[in-house]
């Protein structure tokens, strides 16, 4: 198992791993490749949607340099408008403006990777578009395990033992350790399970509920595929906004260009007449 590590995303090598030491391979090679399929069909497809938007969003930027360093500055040159530091001015300020945006692109990406997994599971539930997306990978992929662990026939402390073996950056892990932390203080965990919203309602109703360990197992696996299909729906619903939400960006950036390229030149062309 340990050779198929590399190849393999980190969450589906654990089911993988977790069922070869303590429950049945067969289903978790099933959930595996149904979960891989879908990936790979939906990142196929996100694929196609973008290579329209994306493809006139480059010549959009091709045509806008050309009119902003060579037909411009030469037709203002030409018929007699503007100066020179005033475009070296322009130039700086676009330049140091660029600079910064991806000064503030990268320290936000750096300081994203060092927030905690529960913390940023948190927040991207509220992201527009992606939020509902990321709300029903979170049930499903949480629930999915659990109804594992809870077929295999582990205890609640066996169960947090092998999610501490995962990766520190893992969201099981820290999930397995906060639980940790408020049992060894002698807290119920409930309550801080309950608010935390990446953890469906659902699930912790079935913990309450007092059910036997093989009926509490096939509820919680029956959740986990009703999940799948509301991550499958979900998925579908986000790709069919992909390609008009970036063509009314294209369109927006083309009346930006129109404006800020176009109409000097216009005003240009009047002085001369």
């Amino acid at each position: 198992m340990g050779l198929m590590a590399p190849y393999l995303q980190a969450n589906v090598y654990f089911q993988l791993k977790l069922m070869t030491k303590y429950g049945e391979l067969m289903p978790a090679l099933d959930q595996a490749a149904t979960f891989l399929q879908l990936m790979a069909t939906q990142r196929r497809r996100l694929h196609q949607l973008l290579v329209y938007p994306v493809g006139l969003l480059a010549s959009m930027a091709l045509v806008f340099v050309t009119l902003r360093i060579v037909i411009l500055p030469q037709l203002q040159q030409e018929l007699g408008h503007g100066s020179g530091v005033a475009n070296g001015w322009r130039i700086y300020l676009i330049s140091g403006g660029g600079l910064l945006m991806g000064a503030i692109v990268i320290l936000g990406w750096r300081w994203w990777h060092h927030q905690s997994s529960l913390l940023r599971a948190k927040w991207v539930l509220h992201w527009p578009v992606v939020g509902h997306l990321f709300r029903a990978y979170y049930a499903y992929y949480l629930t999915l395990n659990l109804s594992q662990m809870v077929h295999s026939g582990l205890s609640v402390k066996q169960m947090l033992r092998v999610l501490d073996q995962l990766p520190e950056q893992a969201l099981l892990h820290q999930l397995a350790t906060m639980l940790t932390q408020r049992l060894a203080a002698g807290d119920s965990p409930i309550g801080w399970l309950q608010a935390q919203p990446y953890i469906p309602p659902q699930v912790i109703v079935l913990l309450q509920k007092g059910s036997t360990t093989p009926q509490l197992g096939r509820e919680l696996t029956a959740y986990s595929r009703m999940q799948y299909r509301e991550l499958v729906q979900r998925s579908e619903q986000g790709l069919a906004i992909v390609q008009p939400l970036l063509l009314g960006i294209v369109a927006l950036l083309i009346v930006g260009a129109y404006l800020s390229l176009l109409l000097p030149m216009y005003q240009n062309l009047q002085g001369v007449t």
